[in-house]
């Protein structure tokens, strides 16, 4: 068995004869070629990463456990469930699993109970998403399925973790039984985020949250409420939930640690590196996003690329993976405080980032060109290069124009650079 590798019911299976061993879910990608094995590595990496991240991440310790029980068994193909089979690579990308748990084990900054419903809904597709916003903030996630969970080990698990997720269960049956214990169980500084599950006969989120609010525990987010069949805005609202979450519980202690990682002069010193000032802008079917950016350089001519640093626990960072497109918008000097404020400020979970602001979809790939930037760049991400903190996004620019041609970018000056 390999637990929660992305099912509770997960199981390897190896044949000895023929030396393969098949792994469900784990070391797969959502990738698909020509090609049957994993032959061309560059091509593969950023989708194994992407998908580890969504899907595996948030069970880490499971992933190191897994990966203990099949130290010693013989093997030379890898059969997973999605993407190429793995021959050529198998102990570089069984390590890279390794490589990642370890350290999202050790940068946890705090633990969130997710307690969702299998089988019921879209409560498990649903909860694994908001997980994936929980990682990015490097808070740890504990996912637990109220069909089956012991009721004891339900009870530790939420005492210990500082935060709670819960997916609505059906109005009646073992999941429901074992709400009605949680809320013996929340302390009233614990905050909780309830969700609906999309299953038909959901527990109202209204029954759950009044039980909750009477009895004095934290509500930070809304209730998430879904009224159709999910698609990728309702994804985007429940990863971006589970980001707000981390924040809240992470951001302060994440602070201190960049302040305390580096000396004040330093700090200062590299505040000296100055920027422009640009409106990232990505959209992708019904989701979209966007997030003032100042780390952003010109890094080839030919073809003509660009590099963004992207924050690992911006809500826009799902929408620049490999192969995704966005627009660069910059900032006119001396005219870029609306826009800037306005992009600034703090989003609800799924909220609608350019309602009240003037925009235009790109012609080749859809973003959004924001009307009164001075000038833009259609841009598709091909490369990205991970840092501790931020993932380096090198994108070819693929077309671009300047709507002001007697304006400058606005620049950034910072006084301490340790963190923003």
């Amino acid at each position: 068995m390999a637990p929660n590798l992305h099912w509770p019911d997960t199981m390897f299976t190896l044949d000895h004869g023929a030396g393969i061993l098949f792994t469900c879910d784990a070391f797969g990608m959502h990738y698909c070629s020509e090609l049957v094995y994993d032959e061309d590595l560059g091509a593969i990496e950023p989708h194994y990463r992407f998908y580890y991240d969504c899907l595996m991440r948030p069970n880490s310790r499971f992933v190191i456990t897994a990966l203990k029980r099949i130290a010693e068994k013989d093997f030379n193909i890898v059969a997973t469930g999605h993407g190429p089979l793995l021959r050529y690579n198998v102990a570089e990308l069984l390590n890279k699993y390794e490589t990642w748990s370890k350290q999202a084990l050790e940068k946890q900054l705090a633990t969130v109970a997710v307690l969702y419903v299998s089988d019921y809904g879209f409560s498990d597709r649903l909860s694994q998403t908001l997980a994936r916003g929980l990682t990015k903030t490097n808070t740890g996630v504990e996912m637990m399925d109220l069909n089956v969970v012991d009721i004891q080990d339900m009870i530790e698990c939420v005492s210990r973790c500082a935060g709670v997720v819960i997916m609505a269960p059906p109005s009646s049956g073992p999941a429901n039984k074992a709400i009605t214990t949680i809320y013996a169980a929340v302390k009233p500084k614990q905050p909780v985020v309830i969700a609906e599950s999309y299953g038909g006969d959901d527990e109202p989120v209204d029954t759950i949250r009044q039980r909750l609010v009477a009895l004095g525990i934290s509500l930070p987010i809304p209730p998430l409420r879904i009224k159709e069949i999910p698609n990728e805005a309702t994804y985007q609202q429940f990863e971006e939930a589970g980001t707000d979450l981390g924040q809240l519980l992470s951001q302060k202690k994440s602070i201190e640690a960049k302040k305390a990682g580096m000396p004040m002069n330093v700090a200062k010193a590299i505040a000296r590196i100055s920027g422009g000032l640009y409106v990232v802008t990505a959209a992708k079917g019904s989701s979209n996003g966007a997030m003032v950016a100042s780390w952003v350089s010109q890094a080839s001519f030919k073809p003509l690329g660009i590099t963004i640093a992207v924050a690992k626990d911006r809500a826009i960072e799902s929408l620049m993976q490999v192969g995704d497109t966005f627009v660069l918008n910059c900032l006119e000097d001396g005219n870029y405080a609306p826009l800037m404020k306005h992009f600034l400020k703090r989003f609800p979970a799924g909220a609608d980032r350019f309602e009240g602001v003037k925009w235009a979809p790109a012609a080749s790939n859809g973003s959004p060109i924001l009307i009164d930037c001075i000038a833009y760049l259609e841009c598709k991400v091909v490369q990205r290069m991970e840092t501790s903190d931020h993932w380096i996004a090198y994108s070819h620019v693929t077309d671009g124009n300047v709507s002001n041609t007697q304006a400058r970018t606005a620049s950034h000056h910072r006084k301490i650079g340790n963190y923003y």
